[in-house]
């Protein structure tokens, strides 16, 4: 995983399924940008093995 890169996320919080893109990574977290649900989303990396990489 690297920034920029498209994500998806099932369960993601309230909702079933979630897709976004990776916007920075840092050693102590993630952040994620999903469409359609507001904020930047930070992840430890234990968090971080729920999120898979979408392939284009």
């Amino acid at each position: 995983m690297k920034p920029g890169d498209r994500v998806r996320m099932a369960p993601m919080w309230k909702h079933d399924e979630a897709h976004g893109y990776v916007k920075r990574i840092t050693n102590d977290y993630t952040v994620i940008i999903w469409e359609g649900i507001n904020g930047e989303w930070h992840y430890t990396p234990e968090q971080t093995k729920r999120i898979e990489v979408v392939e284009k």
